[in-house]
């Protein structure tokens, strides 16, 4: 009987905690994602070039792969989005885009402090493990879309891929790389 009660429990636990994320939870990942990537703009905007000062920024471009790689978790475990949650995500893609395009601007007015520094090729790895793990953010999202809406949501999100493409192509170039 114990046994039985401990195992009901547990189930009872385990199912309250598997809940579907709503179109709410992805526009609060979304908005972690922003947060973590205007952080990092700031750091770099504020470095002087020097390496003591390149410090924070690895750590916190970790933070935003991070960031991304929770959002794309939370965007997989939702439910499919209503329409009305489809549109209130579209705001949040919108930040998130001026966001990133003002980064990824940012990292590339610094690209001679980088390379200066030996740290364009780190720079550039960081780049494309957030460029792909965006992209899969985005496909999440874009899947619990309704497929009316996919297209625009789409649409909304390729800015974000294009900043991206624009600064791993100017860390490609350090030093013949």
């Amino acid at each position: 009987m114990r046994v039985s009660t401990v195992v009901r429990a547990a189930f009872v636990a385990v199912t309250a905690t598997t809940a579907a994320a709503s179109g709410a939870d992805i526009v609060s990942a979304l908005d972690n994602v922003d947060s973590a990537t205007q952080k990092l703009q700031n750091i770099v905007n504020g470095w002087s070039g020097g390496l003591l000062g390149s410090l924070p920024i690895l750590p916190q471009s970790a933070r935003v792969l991070s960031a991304i790689n929770d959002g794309t978790d939370t965007a997989n475990d939702s439910d499919p989005l209503t329409q009305d949650e489809a549109l209130g995500i579209a705001t949040a893609v919108t930040t998130l885009s001026t966001t990133v395009n003002s980064t990824m601007t940012a990292l590339i007015n610094r690209h001679d402090d980088f390379e200066h520094l030996l740290l364009a090729p780190v720079v550039l790895i960081d780049l494309k493990l957030q460029k792909k793990a965006s992209d899969d953010m985005s496909a999440a999202i874009i899947a619990k879309v309704p497929a009316a809406l996919q297209g625009i949501a789409s649409n909304l999100a390729a800015p974000i891929g294009a900043s991206f493409d624009q600064a791993i192509e100017a860390f490609s170039l350090s030093n013949g790389i």
